[in-house]
């Protein structure tokens, strides 16, 4: 195995390996914190140099959009009171149609009654009239059936006297 000797201290094989990883791991950290310390300094550097924009443009707009903000608030406000208006004109409005609905349902069927009883009271004198008419018919039917009757035998008992005297005269000797 090999040997190496450091500073009157021996190192055999496992142990140099463990030194050599020790040593690179130490070599390592030292860059990794050189590399840091540059970084930090660039940024230092970075940072002392750094001016702030000119930001008044932005505070200029800001002021506006505020402006506008308020100005929109204000619209909105007005326009949340007029729609209250309008929803209590509708709420009106939707309960003076249903009262009037329902007085116009009333009256309907009021004239639905009056119409009905109407309509009964017609049909009753219809039926008298059609009563009436069918008794004054029959009267009228009687009294022209007696008459005719009467006149027939008038006309029978006319007819038999003219047969008669017709038959007299025809039988009259004097006229032969």
């Amino acid at each position: 195995m090999a040997e190496i000797e450091v500073g009157g201290i021996k190192f055999k094989g496992g142990k140099i390996l463990v030194v050599l990883t020790a040593l690179s791991t130490a070599g390592g950290a030292m860059w990794g914190g050189f590399e840091f310390w540059k970084d930090y300094q660039d940024l230092q550097q970075t940072v002392s140099a750094y001016v702030a924009p000119d930001l008044s443009g932005f505070d200029k707009r800001i002021d506006v959009m505020r402006a506008e903000t308020i100005t929109i608030r204000e619209e909105m406000e007005s326009l949340r009171t007029r729609v209250l208006e309008i929803q209590e004109i509708t709420r009106d409005t939707k309960q003076d149609v249903r009262e009037d609905a329902t007085q116009l349902y009333e009256h309907l069927g009021a004239v639905d009654k009056r119409s009905r009883a109407t309509d009964i009271a017609t049909r009753e004198a219809m039926r008298i009239a059609e009563i009436s008419l069918r008794v004054m018919i029959e009267s009228a039917s009687s009294r022209f059936d007696n008459k005719i009757n009467g006149v027939d035998a008038k006309l029978d008992m006319a007819e038999k006297r003219q047969d008669k005297k017709l038959q007299r005269a025809l039988d009259n000797p004097l006229l032969k």
